[in-house]
């Protein structure tokens, strides 16, 4: 009788633990998925985001991302141009994602060494979107404002990118999914928690 009871008690035990470890398992992982991530590994160097990158991975391209990180590594390309139109309201996050994106490139081009990959930025004010032409060799990168976007996307066509977006935020993220599809391209980056 006393066996029983010891192990009916032992059985409980038992029971309750391994359905608490697995509620504190199943927390864990919530938390974990809920968390931003801002870094990702990309041939042993850290990139840092300013903004979660799962949320930059969702950001929609058109045609496709490997369309996009592919003209980035086109041994032709040897300018990368950002292009835009001034706005007051706006200068200030074009700055921003246009440092991002010099630094960040520049950053996956070196970890490459000893090959090395020489590719010079510059930015440029237009007028308009309209008449934007095809460069042999330069990569065009056109920050389309609010005012003509209706939606956060970026649009890859020959070796132009328009990046459109809706937000200050949005920019941000449409920045880190460019150089996200960059890293992809050309190996794989994998996520730091």
């Amino acid at each position: 009788m006393k066996i029983k009871t010891k192990l009916k008690t032992f059985l409980a035990t038992l029971a309750f633990l391994l359905v608490l470890s697995l509620l504190i398992l199943t927390l864990i992982q919530i938390i974990i998925a809920l968390k931003p991530v801002r870094h990702v590994k990309y041939k042993n160097i850290v990139f840092e985001f300013r903004d979660d990158v799962k949320k930059a991975e969702k950001i929609k391209v058109y045609p496709n991302e490997k369309i996009l990180g592919k003209q980035f590594w086109d041994y032709k390309i040897q300018n990368i141009t950002l292009m835009f139109k001034p706005d007051d309201n706006y200068n200030k996050y074009y700055q921003l994602a246009a440092f991002e994106l010099t630094y960040k490139l520049k950053k996956m081009y070196m970890s490459l060494r000893p090959l090395i990959i020489e590719k010079n930025f510059e930015a440029r004010e237009i007028e308009n979107f309209d008449n934007i032409t095809r460069e042999e060799g330069v990569l065009k990168i056109i920050f389309v404002p609010p005012q003509q976007s209706n939606e956060t996307i970026i649009k890859v066509s020959s070796n132009r990118i328009y990046l459109h977006w809706e937000t200050p935020r949005d920019l941000d993220l449409a920045t880190i999914k460019i150089i996200l599809s960059a890293l992809k391209y050309n190996g794989n980056y994998s996520l730091v928690i």
